[in-house]
């Protein structure tokens, strides 16, 4: 007996015969990519938009990249690394479930929040207040709209220009992926101007993807923020199981999931247990909930792709008290009083880095992944005005943003002491 390894044709005929009606198949979408490439022997176009993520610098980087505490803090709390390998375990998990496309969703999962910023939700704030002209650094830039930042559109612009390892700009993924990163977090669409947007095809008057393993990742996001987060706060103390099981997301998961008898009294055994519960009450909602919209949509509409509706989603019961689980977290956890140093000291940190580069180009030494960049850092200092209105300008000072969303926390406080502390 012979054995072959499967072609690609063999995994894309697999695929049509197991995926259900709604889910995206993989054959076809070599061609949405920006620049032409042949297909690959043995994977799908999905399997290798996951595997260019996983193999990027950017993905790299997130190990060290805040999620809710520093990562100076301790080792049990989540980076965004960890939070983003939870997304993609809860993503494929209902994938699976709801019979859609694995490989895509995992890339989708891998690739969302690529365009994080280094101390967390706190240096998003920071940079979007600069380049939309609020933060003016104290005099240095004027007050104009520079297009503002959000970490989603980042994402994609790292994907598909910021990255550097092949003969073109970014990892040059399909558009099915990309439209997937850019929605997981719902689209705003004004006063965000990002440069050279390929826009055109990502569906931006959709706010939500238009897939349903997309839509899968946006909640799964959700779903991991509102569980570890929580988690995390009871591991450092911020909140006490007392206060927690009042919650009635949590009386709910109590009640209907035996809980309490899984667990032998100490408070952190109680919290593993009610973690795990939480997840399955929430995963189980979300593909019930899912299933039905598919069906009401079904009988609406004569074909199913692409959805122009937001069809994964809580139940009717269950959304208002995840949401009133994710206040909770942000009152109680993320925005706790006696920690908001942390966020001044991101502010800081950020805001001088800026001026600094705005001033010496040069000093953005390991930034060599855009093709316009070495005719800045070869400049004099403070060659550039940056209260002039030009396009190099404006390139300029989005290059700038993008040097600094790519640091680390670490780097980013290496920088720090290096360039203002020394």
């Amino acid at each position: 007996m012979e054995f072959n390894a499967r072609k690609r044709t063999e995994l894309e005929e697999i695929e049509d015969r197991i995926l259900a009606p709604w889910g995206v198949k993989s054959a076809g979408h070599n061609k949405t990519r920006q620049t032409e490439e042949n297909e690959h022997d043995y994977r799908t176009n999905f399997q290798r938009d996951r595997d260019r993520i996983i193999h990027s610098r950017a993905f790299r980087r997130l190990k060290h990249k805040r999620q809710v505490f520093l990562t100076t803090t301790g080792d049990h709390y989540r980076t965004r690394l960890t939070h983003t390998l939870e997304v993609v375990q809860l993503s494929r998990t209902l994938a699976r479930s709801l019979g859609v496309n694995e490989d895509l969703t995992e890339a989708i999962a891998l690739g969302h929040d690529l365009g994080h910023t280094p101390f967390g939700h706190i240096g998003e704030v920071a940079l979007d207040r600069i380049l939309k002209g609020k933060d003016h650094l104290d005099g240095i830039l004027d007050t104009q709209d520079y297009g503002g930042f959000k970490h989603n559109y980042q994402s994609v612009r790292i994907v598909d220009r910021l990255e550097k390892k092949y003969k073109f700009d970014g990892l040059n993924l399909t558009t099915v992926v990309r439209e997937g990163i850019l929605k997981h977090t719902r689209l705003i669409l004004k006063h965000i101007s990002y440069p050279d947007w390929q826009n055109d095809i990502l569906k931006m008057e959709v706010q939500n993807s238009q897939s349903v393993e997309g839509q899968i990742v946006s909640i799964c996001d959700e779903i991991a923020q509102r569980t570890h987060d929580l988690e995390d706060g009871l591991r450092a103390g911020f909140v006490n199981v007392k206060e927690v099981r009042k919650l009635p997301i949590v009386q709910l998961a109590e009640n209907q999931q035996d809980l309490i008898e899984e667990f032998g009294g100490a408070d952190v055994e109680y919290f593993n247990v009610l973690i795990k519960k939480l997840i399955n009450l929430l995963v189980t909602d979300v593909i019930s909930t899912t299933l039905e919209n598919l069906q009401v949509y079904y009988e609406r509409n004569e074909t199913l792709l692409p959805f122009n509706v937001l069809l994964v989603n809580f139940s009717t019961g269950i959304y208002p008290l995840q949401a009133e689980l994710d206040r909770f977290i942000t009152r109680r956890i993320i925005r706790r009083p006696g920690i908001g140093w942390t966020d001044e000291m991101a502010i800081d940190v950020i805001r001088k880095l800026f001026k600094i580069y705005l001033k010496k180009p040069g000093e953005m030494r390991s930034f060599p992944t855009h093709q316009f960049f070495s005719r800045y850092t070869s400049m004099p200092d403070a060659h550039l005005n940056p209260k002039l209105r030009d396009p190099v300008n404006d390139e300029f000072i989005r290059l700038i943003a993008d040097y600094i969303a790519g640091m680390t926390d670490r780097f980013a406080m290496q920088e720090f002491e290096r360039l203002v502390e020394k």
